[in-house]
């Protein structure tokens, strides 16, 4: 329903106070799955839910569907953090088709060994132990990467490669120290790799102490920026005759910034829009005109790239909705210039 809810509540979701908020969630999740806490229900509602299982009757689908219910409740000191996280991040993802699928494939991966334990006996089942808490706070490194994916919205790419720097070091740190224990020799190579992952990781942060060494800046494109209807028309008016390319943007879309990063920085593209004029319009705040432009140009999600030809009159069926890198861009390009 989050996913599905529209553009304007998912800018919402992108406010700086919402992203902190929901990054101290995920950091206090990822806290429970390192064993600081637990998150379940009260021992005696547990009690109770698990009497009422007991009595349930199975072989008929409202049957079966309330003991999965019921037993969803009961297990939830092992669901409330990674499912939890994954709402989250849906939530903040507000693509309806990966909130559809990541659920599924959730389900499914806590359903299917059930079902080979049903069919395959206890065989299957591998022996309890520490193993079980390593891969608890494992996934709790998982869920401490959705605070970097969020907050790395707010501090910029820069802060945001040295928040993932600092998580791969703890994480291969950590996996690297957990497998000192281990004696078989072949965890020596993985200790090895571990190490060197580790290593690795830190090298942003080495920059960040030491300098980084300076690097060569790549050819963006120049847009002009529009912030109103008026704007715009008054820019596809003084086009005098050019096809005009107009990219909508947000500094909370991810895409977006896929799209600058990846896509407009190729010297493919670069060449397939010269002659063309270039605007962009920056609906980061939301603002009221902001709404008024999307609205006026049916914008339901970013990033959304409109061309319109020399007559000023958009070309609806060339409209580009979602990222596309360099090349599926280019040909794109040269189908609506020819």
């Amino acid at each position: 329903m989050v996913a599905a809810a529209g553009l304007q509540f998912q800018a919402a979701l992108q406010h700086p106070y919402v992203l902190v908020g929901l990054s101290a969630v995920f950091i206090l999740l990822a806290l429970s799955m390192f064993g600081l806490f637990t998150l379940q229900l009260p021992s005696s509602l547990q009690t109770r839910l698990t009497l009422l299982s007991n009595k349930r009757q199975g072989g008929s689908p409202g049957g079966v569907f309330a003991m999965g219910a019921i037993a969803g409740l009961i297990c939830s000191p092992c669901t409330t953090a990674p499912l939890s996280a994954i709402l989250l991040y849906i939530a903040q993802s507000g693509n309806l088709w990966l909130g559809g699928g990541t659920l599924y494939l959730y389900a499914l991966g806590m359903g299917l060994p059930l079902i080979l334990v049903t069919v395959f006996g206890n065989r299957l089942l591998p022996k309890s132990g520490p193993w079980m808490s390593h891969v608890k706070t494992a996934f709790g490194f998982v869920i401490l990467a959705l605070p970097v994916f969020l907050l790395e919205r707010i501090l910029g790419d820069q802060w945001g490669l040295r928040l993932w720097s600092m998580l791969g070091v703890a994480f291969f740190s950590w996996a690297f120290i957990t497998s000192l224990g281990a004696t078989r020799p072949w965890m020596r190579l993985v200790q090895i790799i571990l190490l060197a992952a580790a290593l690795v990781s830190a090298r942003p942060l080495q920059d960040w102490a030491f300098g980084a060494p300076a690097v060569e800046q790549q050819a963006h494109l120049a847009f002009t920026r529009v912030s109103s209807v008026a704007e715009l028309d008054q820019a596809l008016a003084q086009a005098k005759g050019q096809p005009v390319m107009l990219d909508l943007y947000a500094d909370w879309c991810v895409a977006c910034k896929e799209f600058e990063k990846y896509t407009f920085s190729s010297p493919d593209v670069q060449q397939a829009l010269k002659g063309t004029v270039l605007l962009q319009v920056d609906v980061t705040k939301n603002s009221p005109q902001d709404v008024a432009l999307l609205k006026h140009l049916q914008v339901l999600g970013l990033p959304t790239i409109l061309f319109f030809n020399a007559e000023g009159q958009e070309q609806s069926e060339r409209r580009v909705t979602g990222f596309m890198d360099a090349a599926a861009f280019s040909a794109h390009l040269r189908d609506w210039q020819a």
